[in-house]
């Protein structure tokens, strides 16, 4: 995989069968770029969650207080 271009080629998934007692290794190759955990998918169409513009409102109460200070 070219990590710069989000090119993907191809990848080995590695994992463990137990065996008469013993977990022997084994690898899977696959060249699906959708079965990939680090490949990069392509990126939706945002779709825009509000249709009016925001006003902001004023509070009921006036907020009268001071500002702490941590230090």
């Amino acid at each position: 995989m070219n990590n710069l271009s989000n090119e993907f080629y191809r990848s080995f998934k590695v994992d463990t069968v137990l065996v008469d007692g013993f977990h022997m290794p084994y690898y899977i190759e696959f060249i699906e770029a959708d079965q990939s955990h680090i490949w990069l998918k392509p990126a939706k169409e945002a779709v825009p969650k509000f249709d009016k513009r925001f006003e902001p409102l004023r509070t009921a109460q006036t907020i009268n207080g001071t500002q702490g200070s941590l230090f």
